[in-house]
């Protein structure tokens, strides 16, 4: 019995390392196990170098001042008068044929003073009064039944002016234009950033 006891702890280590010559790499792959949790996230990274400053969804608006425009009598080519009613003109040197084709040319009239303005979007039409536009390569007629030859009374702020707004094209469009409604001056001259 002695002897058996003392042999012990070599079977057991003849028996491990017959167990882990009998295993082998020939043998089929068995299936993965499932993934285990994810582990912590690891620290922060350093920042990397800025990037090129990008273009603002502004940036290619063209707009005029707040401005005066004198009127004259509709003429016929002879240079009578018709009685059809008024025309203003305004110089706009960029006012292309590419923002003609391919994007917006917007008017606003203030039919008021600064201090006090009653704005609106062209054409403008009440009971009383219309007002409309034409626009061309490098300006635009303001068209009325009255003569809105900007000017002022006596002591009193200049009234009657015109402001145009360009909007070139080619510029990939945002939902709802960012949410300006072009027609109400309000959302324009805040998307713009526009003073009076």
């Amino acid at each position: 019995m002695k002897l058996s006891s003392r042999h012990l702890p070599l079977m057991f280590l003849f028996a491990v390392i017959l167990a882990f010559a009998a295993c082998s790499k020939d043998g089929a792959q068995g299936p993965a196990g499932n993934p285990g949790p994810a582990g912590p996230g690891g620290p922060a990274g350093p920042a990397g170098p800025a990037g090129p400053k990008g273009d603002t969804g502004v940036a290619n608006v063209i707009y005029s001042d707040w401005l005066d425009v004198a009127f004259d009598s509709i003429r016929d080519q002879n240079g009578v008068p018709t009685g059809d009613g008024f025309v203003g003109a305004i110089e706009v040197p960029k006012l292309t044929k590419e923002i003609l084709t391919n994007g917006a040319v917007n008017v606003y009239f203030n039919l008021d003073s600064a201090d006090a303005p009653y704005i609106v979007p062209l054409p403008y039409l009440d009971p009383y009064m219309f007002v409309s536009f034409q626009a061309a390569e490098g300006g635009i007629l303001i068209l009325s039944s009255h003569d809105l030859s900007s000017g002022s009374f006596p002591g009193e702020k200049v009234i009657r002016q015109f402001r145009y707004v360009l909007v070139p094209g080619g510029v990939a469009a945002r939902s709802a234009s960012g949410g300006v409604d072009w027609k109400d001056y309000k959302s324009v001259q805040k998307y713009l950033g526009l003073k009076d």
